[in-house]
């Protein structure tokens, strides 16, 4: 077998042989000038007829492969054209290892969108010198196909939603996770409830039938969605977010006090925020948090119905957590805090939503460590021009969409 045969075998491109090699002395570059075979019919690309005898050639073509031996190799051919009277018109032969307009081999794209999966854009283009928007093309490429044809399938009994920044200037997306699994399913841009009934109508009547509850905060917006595409669905009001209700009503109640306080009750309530919002408190700590309860009875009442309050997650029932809550919210008002009697009015007027969580067990827990994931993909690519692309990116890092390797082995 000569060294040409050699070459080809190697090459492994169907119905095409290597007619010549050159290598370049300064960069080293290989390229490898193909022909096709004999006697192997041409397929049109519109309509897939085969064709024996073509029309004309396009003019010669050169394209990257993958490298060989430490070498960038390039692939030179002359693509066929047929008349297709089917077709009406004359059209350019298929090729099933390269695509129209592609300056790459299908088999390199997949190979550098496999790199993409583990590796910034920019490392990815330091290694194989393509440049960063044409390895941002080919990676959102393949990411819009996996989600498209390969998708985990599974049902979606528990949905969470959330909130993220995306850009600065109070930009948000909005997130959609299968509490279950641990994956981001969907996401949309903006909070908005129009956006938001946008993904449930492109999810699909089937899935929305299959989801049980939804935890969300108490953001109208998706309560309303919610209402129209998931009606037998329970909303759960995550308790992560009560929570952060009442850390607010702490943190107004010392703003409040320190403000009115003369010089020596400011110096006192200086530094004290995260004393009075953290749980577990060092000694140096607490000594500060008793003095300042000592000397000022509306932070000492809002410490005690901080730590009442965390009875009301403890209960068994819905039932037990609903003689807690009323309790609560009594003190709430008895306290004459304006920060704590909003907290109690809004607790009051959601308390449906804020029960139903011991009916299902169920939190927006998990977005936490997911949002963590999605600013470190913001500070890898430097920020994001396409929204499309970033969510792609997300959906990728939460496990949604599968790896290259799953999909092309």
């Amino acid at each position: 077998m000569c060294n040409d045969e050699i070459i080809t075998e190697l090459l492994g491109i169907q119905g095409w042989k290597v007619k010549n090699i050159e290598v370049n002395n300064l960069n080293g570059n290989i390229k490898l000038e193909l022909e096709r075979r004999e006697g192997i019919p041409y397929e049109c690309v519109a309509c897939g007829q085969f064709f024996t005898i073509i029309y004309d050639h396009c003019p010669a073509r050169q394209i990257e492969d993958l490298p060989a031996w430490g070498h960038k190799t390039f692939i030179e051919f002359s693509q066929a054209r047929v008349f297709c009277s089917d077709c009406g018109g004359v059209q350019p032969e298929k090729l099933e290892w390269v695509e129209a307009y592609q300056h790459q081999t299908v088999r390199y794209q997949r190979y550098l969108a496999t790199l993409c999966d583990f590796m910034p854009v920019a490392d990815v283009a330091e290694l194989t010198g393509l440049s960063k928007d044409a390895l941002y093309r080919i990676d959102k490429r393949y990411l819009k196909e996996r989600r498209e044809n390969h998708c985990k399938d599974h049902k979606v009994n528990y949905l969470g939603i959330d909130e993220i920044a995306v850009k600065k200037g109070h930009k948000y997306a909005t997130v959609f996770y299968d509490l279950e699994r641990g994956e981001v399913i969907g996401l949309v841009e903006s909070r908005k409830q129009r956006r938001v009934s946008s993904f449930f109508r492109r999810w699909g009547k089937e899935n929305c039938k299959n989801v049980i509850a939804v935890c969300t905060d108490l953001w109208a917006p998706f309560h309303n969605s919610v209402k129209i595409y998931l009606k037998q669905a329970d909303l759960v009001f995550d308790k992560f977010h009560v929570f952060k209700y009442l850390s607010d009503a702490i943190d107004e109640v010392r703003r409040n006090e320190q403000r009115e306080a003369e010089d020596e009750g400011k110096t006192l309530l200086k530094g004290c925020r995260w004393i009075m919002l953290k749980k577990n408190l060092t000694r140096k700590q607490k000594r500060k948090l008793k003095e300042v309860m000592e000397e000022n009875q509306n932070i000492a009442k809002a410490m005690i119905l901080k730590e009442s309050f965390s009875a009301f997650y403890e209960a068994e029932t819905a039932e037990e957590a609903l003689e807690i809550l009323e309790e609560w919210t009594e003190q709430c008002k008895e306290s004459e805090l304006k920060p704590f009697e909003k907290l109690a009015k809004r607790l009051n007027r959601w308390k449906d939503g804020i029960l139903a969580y011991f009916t299902h067990r169920i939190t927006n827990g998990m977005a936490e460590g997911i949002n963590n994931k999605i600013k470190v993909i913001k500070r890898r690519s430097y920020g994001f021009r396409d929204m499309d692309y970033f969510f792609l990116k997300i959906l990728k890092a939460t496990g949604f969409i599968p790896d290259m390797r799953e999909v092309y082995p």
